[in-house]
């Protein structure tokens, strides 16, 4: 039976002994499975140390002999060329070398610039620790999921770590957009049950919008919501992905641990696993850094560190304006929402959440609200119930106030209309009014007053007047400050507390010199 040999020692040890016993170098080496000229090697090796004694410092001494290089004579003239450039590449170097004369391969050649120009090691990195409460960090990771049950898809990973304990929030998302991100952010507050003073940011525009003078600009929308829960957003300088090192390394733990060896049905399937890892698998596994179990050490140190949530949470929604179309429906992510027939090519508000789809009126009266479908469906609800009776649908007098109100030359064009179509001049204003969501009103009313000089009483007549006279426009989200402005307008004026009550509330008195 062979010997369990853990090193050459042992081997050198066993073999020698058992050739004393008798063994021959042909039965050893068959024994030990090694050749025969390594079994006279080491017996030698072991009959010349007793022979002549055994000196360890003299051995290690020994040096293995090298053999000259084509290099040698070039080395000098290397040196110098990495003296006055000392970036330049092992080709360049190549034939600067070829034009001195020198007939070796680059390979041989590279190998001696590792050994004269060793790449620089990177400067260790202190990895920063925080106090309880004080510090998380977030970023994104994609990935393209194979689902069994639906269409391969790219999904956006949501990660977010506190500092302290390294407990985590993670979600996955199929859009990487503004709105995601603040309620991403929403979710991750109510998993930890507040929030963080301050959190790290990569320069991605939904947060940063640009550098000026060393300094990050920060969105104006982002900054609305990260004050709205005191946290303090810190932005990371460009091309120093170790800043946020705490959360980048976990993403390698959700690609082996979560995601590893796992088959997926569809994105709710991913989400409900995502939910499940968390709470069985991220939360208590041992962390290699503090030696400790997220939760535990979120619940001993960090939960009470943690700011307090706000007792309303902040509106997510989005807000844009939309035209009513000619069918009473308003399209919104390629899916259409039905709206009474009597608000037919009024400009409306909409307010879109996460999973449902408000409608408002010019005076902001909530008109219909339908439960949010996904991106992309192409899906037309069924407006039974909403559009109203059907005879509103085509007829002019529903409209007429709206028509008269695009400008002075819309009277007498309508008056052609009526003299014209006669049947249907209710289709044709509808067609005109829905103009609106890409013209400005005093436009179409240009055109009409166009349109009466060659007695030209014709919806599409109008459309190729604007097309050929007039810039198009967009209507414009609630972000965008024309938007902005004019829901302004419409909204209740809001009269601003004098800072001497502030004062008083505080405990002082309103005779306070308040600077």
């Amino acid at each position: 039976m062979i010997p369990f040999l853990r090193n050459r020692q042992e081997l050198e040890h066993h073999l020698i002994l058992m050739h004393g016993e008798g063994w021959s170098i042909r039965g050893l080496a068959r024994h030990f499975s090694i050749s025969r000229n390594t079994v006279r090697k080491i017996l030698r090796k072991n009959d010349d140390q007793r022979e002549h004694g055994h000196d360890i410092a003299s051995e290690q001494k020994k040096k293995t002999a090298v053999r000259a290089s084509i290099l040698d004579s070039f080395e000098d003239q290397i040196k110098e060329i990495l003296k006055e450039f000392p970036k330049i590449t092992g080709q360049r170097v190549y034939e600067k070398l070829q034009n001195s004369g020198y007939t070796g391969a680059i390979s041989i050649l590279r190998e001696r610039l590792r050994i004269i120009r060793p790449t620089p090691k990177k400067t260790p990195v202190t990895r920063f620790e925080t106090d309880p409460g004080v510090q998380g960090q977030m970023d994104w990771s994609p990935y393209t999921i194979n689902f069994t049950h639906a269409d391969k898809a790219k999904v956006n990973c949501f990660s977010y770590i506190l500092g302290f304990s390294r407990r985590q929030y993670i979600d996955f998302t199929p859009r990487r957009d503004f709105y995601t991100l603040i309620r991403r952010h929403q979710d991750t507050f109510q998993h930890f049950g507040g929030m963080v003073r301050q959190c790290l940011y990569d320069s991605e525009k939904t947060v940063v919008l640009r550098w000026e003078a060393g300094q990050p600009i920060f969105n104006p929308a982002f900054s609305a919501f990260i004050t709205h829960y005191h946290c303090r957003p810190i932005a990371c300088q460009r091309g120093r992905p170790e800043t946020k090192g705490k959360v980048e390394r976990p993403f390698q733990y959700i690609e082996k641990n979560l995601l590893g060896g796992r088959k997926f049905r569809d994105l709710d399937d991913l989400r409900g696993c995502a939910a499940w890892w968390l709470r069985d698998k991220s939360d208590l596994h041992i962390h290699d850094t503090t030696g400790r179990p997220p939760l535990f050490l979120f619940l001993e140190q960090e939960q009470e560190a943690l700011q307090p949530l706000p007792r309303h949470p902040y509106d997510c929604a989005e807000v844009y304006l939309r035209v009513c179309n000619i069918e009473g429906y308003i399209e919104f992510e390629t899916n259409r929402y039905p709206v009474p027939y009597e608000y037919v090519a009024d400009i409306l508000t909409m307010k879109a959440s996460e999973h449902e789809i408000m409608i408002y009126s010019a005076e902001l009266t909530l008109l219909v609200s339908h439960q949010r479908l996904p991106t992309g469906s192409v899906i037309k609800l069924d407006g039974t119930g909403v559009h109203g009776p059907r005879k509103v649908r085509y007829g002019l007098e529903p409209v007429h106030d709206q028509f008269i109100a695009l400008g002075e030359h819309c009277q007498s064009f309508l008056e052609g209309l009526k003299e014209k179509h006669p049947r249907n001049c209710g289709f044709h204003a509808r067609y005109i009014l829905q103009q609106k969501e890409r013209y400005l009103s005093q436009d179409i009313d240009k055109a009409m007053a166009h349109a009466c000089l060659y007695h030209a009483y014709d919806c599409k007549a109008v459309e190729r007047i604007l097309k050929a006279k007039a810039k198009t426009r967009t209507l414009e989200a609630v972000r965008n400050e024309k938007a902005a402005a004019e829901l302004r307008n419409t909204l209740p004026e809001i009269q601003q507390r004098s800072l001497e009550e502030y004062s008083f509330l505080l405990g002082g008195s309103k005779t306070d010199d308040n600077r």
